[in-house]
């Protein structure tokens, strides 16, 4: 079995790492050389507002004062993106402690099949004691563990305890929740970018066929590791915590036993269309924000001193004030 799946792995993370720091750099560029035009612009688009003194005016129907919000609603869509990741970010990390808090862990010494592959893979392995759950999983952003629980291992021949087990040392020896938790960032981040979320699931899937794939690199057994699979979604009566790794749904389940048994190693690639529709959305934000930079020198082209004394509109507010407030805009 090749090692296909390790390099899909880590081309969907070293994609979506390329993607975000390329976004990141473009951005941070408009905004260095655009924010002092749209600060500019922003003072402007406030005295149209104190002459106008309504939001629904003709007076601000201008190209100038779509320039001066555009940039705006970009920035905001922007902040809404980090603030998003941060907050879920934040409440994973606040949702897997608890739950791994609550779990009655058991010394590993108890159960020596498991405590000599500890050893030899120099990965930390916590037995606890469960029969509702019964499952096995990776978790610890920075030091990650293996946890298995007693009722997983009870149903499990030793040669499906064995594979599952290596299955989920290759995610803590690759660190895969590290990568997850990042990967999740930059999705929830750059929530507008149709790539991200496609590269997000491409490696969750790819992660687990690569476990899957190292795991039968050292066993030469795939057919342990599918039946241990099968077996693990049955026994599982009680649903698993939110951001808690898990044997996946049913569609993922049935992709990693085909991949076992026939070594279904198909390619998969991003469709054309969501990398154009990527880019495209990309490319509008970043004008977005350059945007102030070509109207830095523009005037209010309507809300003027002109346009409030003519018969045709007249902002509703005092002619003097209105006057007093274009003149000085025209300055």
């Amino acid at each position: 079995m090749k090692k296909t799946y390790q390099e899909k792995t880590l081309w969907n993370f070293l994609c979506a790492i390329f993607m975000s720091v390329v976004l990141f750099v473009v951005i941070s560029i408009a905004l260095h050389y655009g924010l002092t035009d749209l600060l500019g612009l922003t003072v402007v688009a406030r005295d149209a507002l104190l002459c106008c003194r309504t939001l629904f005016s003709w007076c601000l129907v201008s190209p100038l004062m779509l320039k001066t919000v555009v940039p705006w609603v970009g920035i905001g869509i922007i902040l809404a993106g980090f603030v998003r990741a941060t907050w879920r970010a934040a409440r994973a990390i606040l949702i897997s402690r608890r739950f791994l808090r609550s779990l009655h862990n058991l010394p590993i010494e108890r159960f020596p099949e498991i405590r000599g592959l500890s050893e030899r893979y120099r990965t930390g392995i916590i037995p606890f004691e469960d029969r509702v759950i019964r499952t096995a999983f990776t978790a610890g952003i920075f030091r990650p563990t293996v946890h298995i629980s007693t009722g997983l291992m009870e149903g499990l021949t030793p040669e499906e305890l064995r594979a599952v087990v290596l299955h989920e040392i290759h995610h803590a020896v690759n660190r895969d929740p590290l990568r997850l938790f990042v990967l999740s960032f930059i999705r929830d981040a750059f929530f507008f970018l149709p790539l991200g979320r496609y590269l997000m699931d491409s490696f969750h899937v790819h992660k687990e066929l690569s476990a899957d794939e190292g795991v039968v690199s050292v066993t030469g057994r795939p057919f342990d590791l599918a039946t241990a699979i099968l077996k693990m979604v049955r026994m599982q009566c009680s649903p698993i915590p939110a951001h808690i790794p898990a044997v996946g749904g049913m569609e993922l389940v049935e992709k990693r036993v085909r991949t076992l048994l026939e070594d279904d190693t198909r390619r998969d690639r991003p469709p054309r269309c969501m990398v154009v529709l990527t880019g495209m959305v990309m490319a509008i934000l970043v004008f977005t924000l350059v945007l102030p930079i070509h109207a830095g020198t523009q005037r209010m082209e309507r809300c003027n001193h002109e346009y409030c004394l003519s018969g045709d509109r007249i902002c509703p507010s005092d002619i003097d004030d209105c006057e007093r407030a274009c003149e000085e805009m025209e300055k």
